[in-house]
């Protein structure tokens, strides 16, 4: 058996047994682990952590993030009331959507803190409640990244309120009274302390356009490693360097800023792996490919088809030999593989691994970001797959039930 980061094989036949694959499998250690990484981040003064849950947003989950003092970030009112139902405080959540609350008046009467996006949201807020505390996103004309559809903050992204609009986001704030006490800004970073201080410099001069501002969202990417070319970023010396940016800035202007990071990818990713079978094996001859179909994917990891990612992909057979294969899935769609280029969808890449037969157990690692939560789930009718917690005292416990097929249909009228 290959060596997996935290299930074992005593575990992985429990869970055979026990429930119908394909099934997304969860750690609560190695959840842990991660969090505590970003409570002991060096910052100049104090430091907030807010998981954005869009990210995953099983119940079971934000209740152990709840449990570790974590903060929300939600990207619709729907979030805002899944998050209260997972116990957090209404102040406690900040919401930073693309569109308005329909329950805008009655969440701007609670603790929950809004994000404007757009001139549009902070003129909405301004009207219903004058004179409030408001944050405002900036989109900073800076990102980096793979390709175009990941960058969060340049010229071909929707999010935020370009910056060349400051002068309208102050013009509407005095209008209403409204007080800007945090900047919010996304980026897609890259993962060494120099390309961070380069950021932080650049947020700080937005900073510095807001005289009540007294709290700083650095969003980025925090780079962890989930296949072996990869690596993780040094999370330490990244903010050691952010922080000695911050300190400057409180010597120059005698304003200390509150940090707050809201990481995803780094604090959940190789927490989650997907348990799934082989049910076939085809090929276009000798000389083409060889394809492994599996009872999963596209259903429950809709992330490699949208962006062309990989995922470490591992079988608990005792093969000695290996062979290279295409791995597919259930879905009838030509873009349902997993082993594709990198950031190529498009492009098949062979994988070499044990020798599989049908009935074989895949384990899908790092499969946890922005996979449940934004599953394509029900396409050619197939129920929407469960989820297990492996908890710190080695408890299994299922925190989502497999959908059963009726369910599928359960609220359509006929």
């Amino acid at each position: 058996m290959q060596n997996l980061r935290f299930l074992t094989k005593d575990q992985i036949s429990y869970i055979e047994k026990n429930y119908k694959l394909p099934f997304y499998v969860y750690s609560e250690s190695e959840l842990q682990k991660n969090v505590e990484d970003f409570k002991n981040f060096p910052s100049a003064f104090w430091h907030t952590t807010r998981f954005a849950m869009k990210a995953n947003s099983n119940m079971n989950i934000l209740k152990i993030f709840k449990n570790f003092w974590l903060k929300i970030d939600a990207s619709s009112e729907y979030e805002v009331y899944r998050a209260i139902s997972a116990w957090f405080y209404w102040k406690d959540i900040q919401i930073s959507g693309q569109e308005l609350s329909e329950d805008l008046e009655k969440l701007l009467n609670t603790w929950v803190y809004f994000v404007a996006t757009s001139l549009n949201q902070l003129e909405s807020i301004g009207k219903i409640k004058p004179g409030s505390e408001i944050w405002v996103r900036i989109n900073p004309w800076l990102g980096s990244g793979a390709f175009t559809a990941i960058s969060t903050g340049w010229t071909t992204s929707s999010f935020g309120i370009w910056h060349e609009y400051i002068p309208q986001i102050k013009e509407i704030a005095k209008k209403y009274g409204l007080k800007i006490t945090k900047i919010h800004l996304h980026i897609w970073s890259e993962n060494t302390p120099e390309s961070w201080v380069n950021t932080a410099n650049i947020w700080l001069e937005f900073v510095k356009e807001f005289d009540e501002v007294k709290i700083l969202n650095m969003w980025g990417w925090f780079k962890m490693a989930i296949m072996p070319y990869e690596k993780t970023v040094d999370l330490q010396a990244v903010w050691n360097a952010v922080k000695e940016k911050i300190q400057d800035f409180y010597k120059k202007t005698w304003r200390k800023l509150h940090l707050e990071l809201e990481p995803w990818k780094y604090m959940v990713i190789n927490a989650c792996n997907v348990l799934c079978r082989v049910v076939d094996i085809v090929d276009t001859w000798e000389k083409w490919y060889t394809f492994v179909r599996t009872n999963s994917w596209m259903t429950e990891m809709p992330r490699v088809s949208m962006y062309g990612v990989q995922e470490p992909i591992f079988t608990i057979n005792n093969s000695k030999n290996t062979k290279k294969y295409v791995v597919v899935w259930h879905c009838c769609e030509s873009g349902d593989i997993i082993t594709c280029k990198l950031y190529d969808q498009e492009v098949i890449e062979e994988r070499e691994l044990p020798e599989l037969f049908i009935w074989d157990i895949l384990v899908i690692e790092a499969t946890w970001a922005y996979n449940t939560s934004m599953s394509m789930k029900n396409y050619n009718s197939y129920p929407e797959a469960g989820e297990i917690m492996i908890y710190k005292d080695w408890t299994i416990k299922e925190i989502r039930k497999r959908e059963k097929l009726e369910e599928i249909w359960r609220n359509e009228i006929y």
